[in-house]
């Protein structure tokens, strides 16, 4: 069956559809009469191909034909619901809505329209059966309209073929149709959406990580990828195997974390390789004369670690002393003792830390007398006074400043070329307040001991190195520039109700150490701290007191009795620039 195009006359049209008028009865008033002899109220003929009143034609297969000369089908109004005309009076193809005409897969036509580049009846053929003119084109969709622009979806074209005034169209050409997605970030199907069936696209990778919450990132732990791929069926994409991770295990007590915990000694007694000074021989009798320590090398054995019962190259004390060889071979302090020439240390003392106390030692036909101090608490060894200095008299006056015990040894020289030597202990008590400080490598960290709650430091206020011993009591005992301190601040009689606020700087070169704070609150005969503090390890290297390097606020000191005290932790970390103008 062929439909005219647009334009083509209407006595022309009448001729190729072979359609005449036929006769039957007329509607009163208007003369016009339907195909079956019945009159239609408009006045209109049905299937006879008879003029309507309004100047259009009806075709025999009951459409008709606009005053524009456009052809209408039966089953779709040549005007839109808003009053405008289609272009050729058929469908408007982009409208899917079909709100104004256009189709949908629900509401197909039963008629093809010509012209308009769709398939109107879904028999898969567009514009079947309709007239047009040679070396026509127009665009063309063989699929749902509404497809057209979605995705990869786009239209055709057709061409009208045939020789004279007119041809039938061709099959639409060049249409693209919905297929299924390859996960490729293309919408091949046309849906709107580029993963259809897809768990991911294709090429794109994840971090992955099947371990234990917490641990990537922790030790020897780490993330791995996982790449997007097509499944084995060439349809849909799925993630990969986590490839490249790096899971927990067990360690191996070598210095390295690979359970991931953070502690790469973890089930570990110590690090294999490690080495520890030991000592097997009475405690008495360690490191005094020839005893001297020996060493233990941690191993590993059943995948676990351990220090060894042995203690390799340690050297305990002979049975006897051997005479004339200028050595304390029984490591009692004393060398070649019985063998001629006699000295007597005074026996164990105790004295308030900060002060003095003389010490006499007794010893006959003996010269080149020298007093040694043979072990000290952190930084006391280098921090007591002797007096006369240096120690060369039988009786010396000795000043131990860090709280904690002392192990003296007296030694002479007999007429017969022999050493005498004799030991004893020293203990420094504390009393009144305290604060000591040493810290873990070279570097100029300062001791400060504030007299108040607020206020600037570096002042008045502030017991430190530029202010020795100020008029509230406090006295700074002695400023270690470069080792490993130590440092000391006192109060000998502190107020009942004062409050004391302890802070560190790191005046210079100290960037990296970390410092250990001691306070001692009251008289008492323990030489234990009242309460120990260690800082993080300091940050940036300049100098100075109101550089940018770290100031620690350590605790404050408050004596409820002249004997008694409550220490309560600060452990905050400003700049010595801000300290110098606040508190």
């Amino acid at each position: 069956m062929l439909r005219p195009t647009r334009g083509v006359s209407l006595l022309l049209v009448t001729a190729l559809l072979g359609c005449a008028a036929t006769g039957g009865s007329t509607f009163p008033g208007d003369g016009a009469v339907s195909a079956d002899g019945s009159a239609r109220r408009d006045g209109s003929t049905n299937r006879d191909g008879a003029t309507n009143p309004d100047g259009s034609t009806t075709l025999p297969d009951g459409g008709s034909t606009d005053r524009d000369g456009a052809i209408t089908p039966p089953d779709v109004p040549s005007t839109q619901t808003d009053g405008g005309k289609t272009t050729d009076g058929g469908v408007d193809p982009t409208d899917a809505g079909g709100g104004d005409g256009g189709l949908t897969p629900s509401n197909c036509g039963t008629m093809e329209v010509c012209n308009d580049g769709l398939d109107n009846d879904c028999n898969g053929r567009v514009d079947e059966g309709c007239a047009c003119i040679p070396g026509q084109t127009i665009p063309c969709y063989d699929g749902p309209p509404y497809l057209v622009g979605v995705g990869v979806c786009a239209a055709g074209t057709q061409r009208c073929e045939g020789s004279g005034e007119f041809g039938t169209w061709s099959r639409c050409m060049g249409s693209v149709q919905p297929s299924a997605d390859t996960c490729d970030g293309v919408d091949r199907d046309c849906d709107g959406n580029t993963s259809t069936g897809c768990g991911c696209t294709i090429g794109t990778s994840r971090g992955c990580y099947t371990g234990p919450m917490g641990t990537a990132g922790v030790g020897t732990c780490r993330e791995g990828v996982q790449r997007c791929a097509a499944t084995s069926g060439g349809r849909g994409a799925e993630w990969g195997a986590c490839e490249g991770q790096v899971l927990p295990a067990a360690n191996q007590c070598d210095g390295i974390d690979r359970a991931c915990t953070g502690n790469p000694a973890e089930g570990c007694e110590c690090t294999a390789g490690a080495t520890r000074p030991c000592y097997s021989g009475a405690a008495s009798t360690r490191n005094v004369g020839i005893c001297h320590d020996g060493t233990q090398t941690c191993a590993v054995s059943g995948g676990r670690s351990m220090w060894p019962a042995a203690c390799a190259g340690e050297v305990r004390p002979a049975a006897a002393e051997v005479c004339g060889n200028m050595l304390d071979d029984n490591c009692n302090g004393m060398v070649d003792e019985g063998c001629g020439g006699t000295l007597t240390c005074p026996g164990d003392q105790t004295v308030p830390a900060g002060s003095p106390i003389s010490l006499r030692a007794m010893g006959m036909g003996l010269t080149n007398i020298t007093w040694t101090v043979v072990t000290a608490p952190a930084g006391g060894a280098g921090s007591v006074v002797w007096a006369p200095n240096p120690p060369t008299q039988l009786t010396e006056s000795f000043t131990p400043y860090i709280v904690g015990t002392y192990t003296l040894r007296v030694s002479g020289r007999d007429a017969s070329g022999r050493t005498v030597t004799c030991m004893f202990n020293v203990t420094a008590l504390p009393h009144g307040l305290r604060v000591q400080l040493t810290w873990n490598g070279t570097g100029d960290v300062d001791l400060h001991l504030h007299n108040a709650t607020a206020g600037a430091w570096f002042n008045t206020n502030d017991c430190y190195y530029g202010n020795l011993s100020p008029s509230w009591g406090a006295v700074l005992d002695f400023d270690n520039t470069s080792t490993t301190g130590p440092e000391n601040i006192r109060v000998d009689n502190p107020v009942a109700g004062s409050t004391y606020t302890v802070g560190v700087h790191n005046y210079a070169r100290a960037m990296g150490r970390v410092a250990t704070v001691q306070i001692f609150c009251g008289n008492t005969t323990s030489t234990m701290p009242t309460a120990t503090y260690n800082s993080r390890a300091f940050t940036l290297s300049g100098s100075g007191n109101c550089a940018n390097n770290d100031f620690w606020r350590v605790a404050t000191v408050r004596f409820t009795s002249p004997t008694t005290c409550t220490i309560t932790p600060i452990n905050t970390y400003t700049t010595g620039s801000a300290a110098c103008t606040g508190f």
